[in-house]
């Protein structure tokens, strides 16, 4: 028996949960719902699209200027604690002691001290999207297959040369890997900081409809806002894939 085509499989189950939820959203109608039916989320798109795709877009602006800043501060730093191992391993330590802090804790003080303007949002994806690839990447250069090192030593490399010739190609899967995650974190946090006061984007889009009890707005947002997570990291993945094509995972592709 032949094998169903890889779209095929994920199509079957997206039909099947449209129509569970929508049997059920329909079943539990009525005042004080808390389920809403698909089709009434797809008429809410048609009516709000314009505030959704103004909302949407300035989260993810801010999301993608934290992203790249917490990125960039993260690459920087694992190259420091590669290289200068007794300075770098007490930043690594307290990196991860900050990553402990729950994002939500860490919104209200960036708010207050930030302002309600776009640089609080942006500090929140920021530290949001760091520790993901600081963890991942340091990793990833810890435990990279030894002939390398031994390769680069054969060939009189520096330790700059060794990491742009041979060590950075290798952890190349793993970078990807960290934006897959970074990316959609980046974009959560930006949310959670308009939650503690900001004047548009899809968080003050989520505290309004709670606010006014409007549960068809409050799904359509979250239903959004999934949507584009998930857009972040099939974005990233096809990325990574182009990037590192000798790479297992890149034989997934489809």
């Amino acid at each position: 028996m032949r094998a169903l085509p890889r779209p095929v499989l994920p199509a079957i189950y997206f039909v099947l949960l449209f129509a569970v939820w929508q049997v059920a959203g329909q079943a539990l109608a009525g005042p004080g719902a808390v389920l809403i039916p698909p089709t009434t989320i797809i008429e809410t798109m048609g009516t709000r699209w314009y505030a959704l795709l103004l909302n949407a877009g300035i989260t993810l602006a801010e999301a993608g200027q934290g992203f790249l800043i917490g990125s960039i501060s993260a690459i920087v730093l694992t190259v420091v604690v590669d290289r200068f191992r007794v300075v770098g391993e007490g930043f690594f330590r307290l990196a991860l002691v900050i990553y402990s802090i729950p994002v939500i804790a860490i919104a209200a003080p960036l708010t207050a001290t930030l302002g309600l303007g776009t640089e609080s949002k942006i500090a929140v994806a920021a530290l949001s999207a760091y520790f993901p690839v600081l963890v991942n990447l340091t990793g990833a250069l810890r435990t990279l297959d030894p002939r390398i090192d031994e390769l680069g030593r054969v060939l009189a490399m520096g330790y700059t040369r060794k990491l742009v010739s041979l060590r950075a190609p290798a952890v190349l899967p793993a970078l990807f890997s960290s934006f897959k995650i970074a990316g959609p974190a980046a974009f959560i946090g930006a949310i959670i900081a308009e939650w503690m006061g900001a004047e548009s984007g899809l968080g003050v889009m989520i505290i309004q409809a709670m606010f006014n009890f409007n549960v068809p707005l409050l799904w359509t947002v979250l239903v959004v806002a999934t949507a584009l997570n998930g857009l972040i990291v099939f974005l990233f993945d096809v990325l990574g894939k182009l990037a590192a094509p000798w790479h297992d995972s890149s034989k997934a592709i489809a």
